[in-house]
């Protein structure tokens, strides 16, 4: 069960090259994280669900600060439906010194019958499967050349693995 909650957590945070949202050309920003869950505090069972902190560390690989490594931890909760609700706070630091803060929100997979009690049972192994999950981050930065975050906001999708506790997310800039 800790498996699939701190992959759940990881999941926040990741991102997948070449997935859609808003234009894939050249000039659109957008950056593409890979994390790790590194660790998780387990609330419990709450009155909306199954409620953990997730906590992970992780990689820029592409795009907009892209050698950056990050920092973050998702404030997850997991529905009575199967779904779960992302709430991440991250942080990244470049190489150069820049350094950005990042919120995202959004959900991971979709409703599944079941999965809520079976995330109770002290026996529950993940499935050693990509979840989609999607969301809108926003940025924040005091870098001149990155100060455009400072008031977009960016479209997310990307996958999540509870087994291996990896995430991968691409965000991409909806201003026009």
């Amino acid at each position: 069960m800790k498996k699939l909650l701190c992959a759940a957590i990881v999941v926040a945070i990741v991102g997948i090259p070449g997935t859609a949202i808003a234009d894939e050309g050249a000039a659109t920003p957008y950056t593409v994280m890979e994390v790790q869950m590194v660790g998780q505090d387990f609330i419990g069972l709450v009155p909306e669900g199954i409620r953990f902190d997730g906590h992970s560390s992780g990689v820029i690989t592409e795009g907009l600060l892209a050698g950056a490594t990050t920092t973050g931890i998702d404030y997850m909760l997991f529905r009575h439906d199967g779904v779960g609700v992302l709430d991440v706070r991250g942080f990244a630091v470049h190489p150069d010194g820049v350094t950005s803060s990042m919120r995202l929100s959004g959900f991971l997979g979709e409703p599944m019958p079941g999965v809520f009690e079976a995330m109770l049972d002290p026996e529950f192994e993940p499935l050693d499967a990509d979840i989609p999950m999607h969301g809108a981050a926003w940025f924040q930065t005091m870098a001149p050349q990155y100060a455009f975050l400072n008031h977009t906001v960016f479209g997310c999708t990307g996958t999540a693995n509870f087994a291996t506790g990896v995430a991968r997310i691409t965000c991409r800039s909806l201003a026009p």
